[in-house]
């Protein structure tokens, strides 16, 4: 299969690698910065790429995934799909768009996916916490009109986590942001959550990535970023076979973070 990438930033090699290593071929490569933002535009015509990858800051996900998904071609999108629901409801419209859920395939889910009773009530600590550097807030990433905040960049990967492998959220409340970190709770019918995801770890802070599930401590990376656990190569296996997450499976957790969002405010 023959890919066109769109965005080189840090996960981009990761992209690459996991392509190469599946015997595709990246026929068309554009960055979106230094002037060239509305190159994008025309890769997504490229009749010789049969998948456009969006690797693109997080605010421009949805107009390109539904540009490149009215060419017809096969769509991989970086998470989040998009920073609104609605526009997530639009691209559940559109055929052949997969998002990038690596962790689904992380060995210590797989494993929880088979033990996690259904019929008992979980009790959960969920633990994100990072450094980032001035370079990270002087970027796209440090606007949370571009960016979505740290819930979209960093919260989205374990959201989804806890709703795929605990069902439905019935109530959920952010209780204190400061536009670094976020605490609040997610309650389901037979759990509940308390949660913290932060980017404003000290440097000398540990890497958290933690879930822990009724005492058990779930730790999905220690390492600086979620890419180097290289699992995006699965990702790429079921893409070609046109299977994996659809826009209809992260409309909850996109609900969930506008919701969390909303009861800071209100």
């Amino acid at each position: 299969m023959n890919y066109a990438i769109i965005g080189t930033g840090f996960i981009f090699r990761k992209h690459l690698q996991a392509i190469r290593e599946i015997g595709g071929t990246v026929v068309d490569v554009c960055d979106i910065t230094h002037g060239r933002g509305e190159e994008w535009k025309k890769i997504v015509k490229n009749p010789e790429a049969d998948c456009v990858v969006i690797l693109a800051p997080n605010y421009l996900h949805y107009p390109i995934a539904l540009a490149a998904a009215d060419e017809g071609k096969l769509v991989l999108v970086e998470k989040p799909l998009a920073l609104k629901s609605e526009h997530v409801e639009e691209l559940a419209k559109r055929k052949d768009i997969f998002i990038v859920q690596q962790l689904r395939y992380h060995p210590e889910i797989k494993r929880l996916e088979k033990e996690i009773a259904k019929n008992k009530h979980h009790d959960i600590k969920m633990d994100i916490s990072v450094y980032r550097d001035d370079h990270y807030f002087n970027g796209w990433k440090g606007d949370i009109e571009k960016s979505g905040g740290p819930l979209f960049t960093l919260g989205v990967h374990y959201f989804e986590l806890l709703l795929h492998l605990f069902g439905p959220v019935l109530e959920a409340k952010m209780d204190k942001f400061d536009g670094k970190t976020g605490v609040g709770f997610v309650k389901g019918a037979n759990y509940d959550c308390q949660w913290r995801v932060s980017v404003g770890a000290a440097i000398n802070d540990p890497w958290k990535r933690e879930f822990i599930i009724d005492g058990e401590a779930i730790n999905l990376s220690s390492k600086e970023n979620l890419a180097e656990e290289n699992l995006h190569q699965f990702v790429y296996r079921d893409l070609e076979i046109k299977q994996g997450v659809v826009p209809s499976d992260v409309l909850p957790v996109i609900r969930l973070i506008e919701k969390l969002y909303g009861s800071h405010h209100s």
